[in-house]
């Protein structure tokens, strides 16, 4: 017996047909869902970019090894470089002597002048020659008093010569009063510094102070440490370059203080928002982050951004900086520099 499977083939091709075009326009429009619900930007313009500290030196010298090189990673306190100081030990002595020396002429200024000045018996001369003997008597003490200033460079040897001359005419006057011989007994008596003279000297000795201990540390300041953990860049540093005390000599990225900064233009920068998540792949490693820091047109925050290694110069073309974290267990191993793609997720 035949059977017509005719209408069964016809019955199967009319929806069979309609299925797989309803299918297929299910399929388009999952993928275009999928397409507009899950966007992705992506940021060429990316790199890794680091807070950079700079390396000082503590004293004047000259750089007598660098021991490490441009790149390398070093930890906090890790020793970078020697120099050999300008300070030497006979310097150092005499800057021992020139405080001892102040010292001692500080504590002889606090104790006081001692001077010796004759007393002559009155009633043993007449009221002229007793004029003349005060008159010698007041000159012989501003002398005295005349040649403790200058010793302690406080006057000119005009001034004093002027006191030596007025001493020598009041001997003569004194001199030229006839009468009898007096009878002259001499008063010892200490002469009290003035404020002023002490103060000099007491700035004298902390002066002299400083000064050797000063030498006392660059003699020791032999080597340069790494202040903290990154990457060292050496820049033009040389060996038995000069150096001088406070001058920076290399740089470290923080690796501390590390992360992935985007150039973004104002179109994708009004499309990212603060803790917004971002992929980016460095070395063939995939790694995700959080926007941080989103650059505005504030200076002041832009200036917030300044300091770090390993980022373009800023340039006219109305692109604000994005700070995006990096993993603390891939912060090690990047170095500033390093170029990237960020790709931020968009919801729609």
């Amino acid at each position: 017996m035949e059977v017509d499977i005719s209408k069964n083939v016809t019955y199967f091709v009319k929806f069979g047909l309609v299925g797989l075009i309803a299918l297929a326009l299910l399929c388009s429009a999952g993928v275009w869902f999928y397409q507009h619900r899950n966007t992705h930007m992506k940021v060429y313009d990316a790199q890794v970019t680091s807070t950079m500290v700079g390396v000082k030196t503590k004293a004047n010298g000259k750089i007598a090894e660098i021991k490490v090189e441009d790149g390398d990673h070093v930890e906090a306190g890790t020793v970078l470089a020697r120099i050999e100081v300008s300070v030497t030990e006979e310097q150092i002595q005499q800057l021992q002597q020139n405080l001892e020396l102040a010292q001692r002429n500080l504590a002889e200024i606090q104790k006081g002048q001692t001077i010796t000045v004759p007393m002559p018996s009155v009633e043993s001369v007449g009221s002229s020659n007793a004029a003349a003997q005060v008159e010698l008597e007041r000159a012989a003490s501003r002398l005295q008093r005349m040649n403790e200033l200058f010793e302690m460079g406080a006057i000119s040897a005009v001034k004093r010569d002027e006191a030596a001359a007025e001493y020598a005419a009041a001997q003569a006057a004194a001199a030229a009063v006839p009468s009898a011989p007096p009878s002259v007994s001499y008063q010892t008596m200490v002469q009290p510094s003035s404020p002023e003279v002490i103060k000099n000297a007491e700035i004298q000795v902390r002066q002299a102070e400083a000064a050797l201990e000063n030498a006392k540390k660059d003699s020791q300041a032999t080597e340069i440490v790494a202040p903290v953990a990154g990457t060292v860049y050496l820049a033009e540093l040389a060996e038995n370059s000069e150096v001088t005390a406070g001058q920076t000599i290399m740089n470290i990225g923080d690796a501390g203080n590390i992360w992935v900064e985007a150039r973004v233009t104002p179109e994708q920068k009004s499309k990212i928002r603060l803790g917004q998540f971002a992929e980016y792949t460095i070395e063939g490693r995939k790694f995700q982050g959080t926007v941080q820091e989103i650059e505005t047109d504030d200076d002041e925050n832009a200036e917030g951004m300044a300091n770090t290694e390993g980022r373009a110069p800023k340039e006219d073309d109305g692109k604000f900086f994005v700070k995006i974290s990096l993993p603390t267990e891939a912060a090690l191993e990047m170095k500033p520099g390093m170029k990237t793609v960020v790709e931020f997720a968009m919801d729609n």
